[in-house]
C-alpha cells in the first residue's frame, strides 16, 4: 500500500483537505451540542417547575379543605373552589400557589406535565393546579 505522503515526508493535497473538512465537521458538531445542551437546559428549568409545584400543591391541599392555594384560611366554604375543583396557579417568584395567575415565567415554546404537551410562547405561560379529593392536577395555561 502507497502511502499517501510523497518522499520528502510532506503533505499531500488530499491530505490538507481531509484534515480541513475533519475540523469543520468537528466544529459544526460542537455547536450543534451546545445547541442541544442549551434547549435541554431550559426544558428542565420548565421541568423543575412542575414538581416544585406539584409538591407545594400536595402539601397545601392537606388542609383538610383540598385547596392547594398557600394560606387559604377559609372555613366553610372556601371562595377558591370553582365547578369541582379548589384551583390555585403556581407563582415562580415566592413559590407559593396563589389565586390568580401571575404573569407568565415558561422558559421554552414546549411544556411537559406527565403525556400531555402544552404550546406557548416564552414568558405566557403559568401552572395551574386543580385540587379535589386529594387528587392533584397540573396544566400550562395563559398567564397575565
Amino acid at each position: 500500500m502507497k502511502q499517501i505522503r510523497d518522499c520528502k515526508g510532506r503533505i499531500s493535497l488530499l491530505e490538507l483537505v481531509v484534515i480541513i473538512l475533519l475540523i469543520i465537521e468537528g466544529a459544526f458538531l460542537l455547536t450543534k451540542g451546545f445547541g442541544w445542551y442549551a434547549d435541554k437546559a431550559t426544558t428542565g428549568d420548565d421541568s423543575f417547575l412542575v414538581n416544585t409545584a406539584d409538591s407545594t400543591a400536595r402539601v397545601n391541599s392537606l388542609n383538610g379543605m383540598n385547596c392547594p392555594v398557600s394560606d387559604c384560611g377559609s372555613a366553610g366554604e372556601c371562595a377558591h373552589l370553582k365547578g369541582d375543583y379548589y384551583v390555585g396557579y403556581f407563582d415562580e417568584t415566592t413559590h407559593h400557589i396563589v389565586a390568580y395567575p401571575p404573569k407568565g415565567y415558561n422558559q421554552n415554546k414546549e411544556m411537559h406535565i406527565g403525556d400531555e404537551t402544552y404550546y406557548g410562547e416564552p414568558g405566557t405561560m403559568v401552572i395551574e393546579i386543580k385540587c379535589k379529593n386529594g387528587v392533584v392536577k397540573l396544566s400550562w395555561v395563559k398567564g397575565r
